[in-house]
């Protein structure tokens, strides 16, 4: 029986990891991810057609989510605001940020870092997950998660 459990660790271990985003692993085929984000209170919106992509929002806030895609597989999430003034984008990079250090367990590469254009690359085992804040014209903020490409 403990030779079972051993076998079936060490098969784990091969397993390709993803990114999660707000808990749901990038490794989701595309429709059954995007299903749960509706689920979740998003809505698609029709009126955006990109080939590859699939675009939803969150109703009665700022919150846009698009779903890049390759395939049937995730190449990448991006999630992002638009505000009306520049204290609220620069509160969410704040609040991302700090979550993000203490989940990665490691500071971001800051090849940006002024008051209003800011931007941090943590890179994880599974893919990079990028904050990105512009206050330059219009109050915004983004996060983009990009999982690893996996050998399948």
């Amino acid at each position: 029986m403990a030779a079972l459990a051993a076998l079936a660790l060490c098969g784990c271990k091969n397993e390709p990891k993803y990114l999660d985003y707000e808990g749901l692993s990038m490794g989701t085929p595309a429709k059954a991810f995007t299903d749960s984000l509706v689920k979740r209170g998003l809505v698609v919106d029709t009126t955006n057609h990109d080939a590859g992509k699939v675009m939803l929002y969150k109703p009665g806030t700022a919150m846009k989510v698009t779903v890049m895609l390759d395939g049937d597989a995730i190449a990448a999430v991006q999630e992002s605001y638009e505000a009306t003034y520049n204290d609220s984008t620069r509160g969410l990079f704040k609040t991302h940020y700090d979550r993000l250090v203490k989940e990665v367990n490691a500071n971001p590469e800051m090849p940006k870092n002024a008051e209003d254009h800011k931007e941090a690359r943590f890179q994880a085992d599974e893919g990079m997950i990028t904050l990105v804040l512009e206050n330059t014209y219009t109050p915004q903020f983004g996060i983009v998660y990009e999982s690893k490409k996996q050998d399948k």
